[in-house]
């Protein structure tokens, strides 16, 4: 969609026409297969200009001539749909939060376990309030479209309602949200400033490790509860010997 704002032109074999609505359209509906056979879309453009000019700003991005289109696939790792089902299992939703459009992501959603019939936009986010938020975050499993201001937004909510909130994101657009999280966790071969922003960091490829992670964390707090109780009720009896 960023892309087609600055497109004016297209070329198609090897002729430069104008781009029409029309074609737009029919360029919407294409790109559009494509995301729901879970494949992301590139929009490729040009713009020819003389050898005089030598500075170059944001201004001179317009007025391009759309040429063509890159897609490629992020397949789900092979570990993600045993992994969600595991966290299901130990009473831990799963929500995605994700910057690709709502196709791809139903696509991904689909076939991993997760409920992906309603997705909540970025767009309609920027328009809810805290208190409607609050009630959509419980509603929904899927947010598309997201900026790294929605991601934080959307963390601070499921806190605010009582949830104990995990993230667990590898990219820049995922630093603010990790570290509004309760526990941040990002892996090994993410960008810097996500594994700064974790408290955790994943070295095994496999997802499955989140499970573990959830059953040690459940045993070493019900442990710490097992001793505080027991330390709390024998200096009782010292101190009330004492008094």
């Amino acid at each position: 969609e960023e892309m087609l704002k600055v497109c004016r032109y297209v070329e198609v074999n090897g002729k430069i026409e104008a781009l029409t609505q029309q074609r737009q359209v029919a360029i919407e509906a294409l790109t559009q297969r494509y995301n729901k056979d879970g494949l992301r879309v590139v929009a490729v453009a040009y713009r020819e200009f003389s050898n005089a000019q030598e500075n170059f700003s944001v201004v001179d991005e317009s007025d391009l001539i759309l040429i063509g289109y890159v897609a490629f696939l992020d397949p789900p790792k092979e570990s993600a749909m045993a992994a969600v089902k595991s966290l299901h299992a130990h009473g831990v939703t799963v929500k995605v939060l994700t910057g690709d459009n709502e196709f791809v992501t139903q696509k991904v959603c689909r076939e991993i376990g997760i409920d992906f019939k309603q997705v909540l936009l970025g767009s309609v986010i920027e328009t809810l309030t805290d208190q409607q938020l609050q009630r959509a975050v419980e509603q929904y499993h899927i947010f598309a479209k997201l900026s790294p201001v929605h991601k934080e937004r959307i963390v601070e909510q499921l806190k605010a309602n009582g949830h104990v909130v995990g993230f667990l994101g590898d990219g820049i657009n995922d630093a603010a949200a990790i570290r509004a999280a309760d526990i941040g966790i990002s892996v090994d071969t993410a960008v810097d400033i996500a594994k700064e922003s974790a408290d955790l960091i994943l070295l095994e490829k496999s997802l499955m490790v989140l499970e573990q992670g959830v059953i040690e964390g459940r045993r070493t707090f019900a442990n710490m509860l097992k001793y505080i109780k027991m330390t709390a009720s024998s200096n009782f009896g010292n101190v009330f010997s004492v008094l």
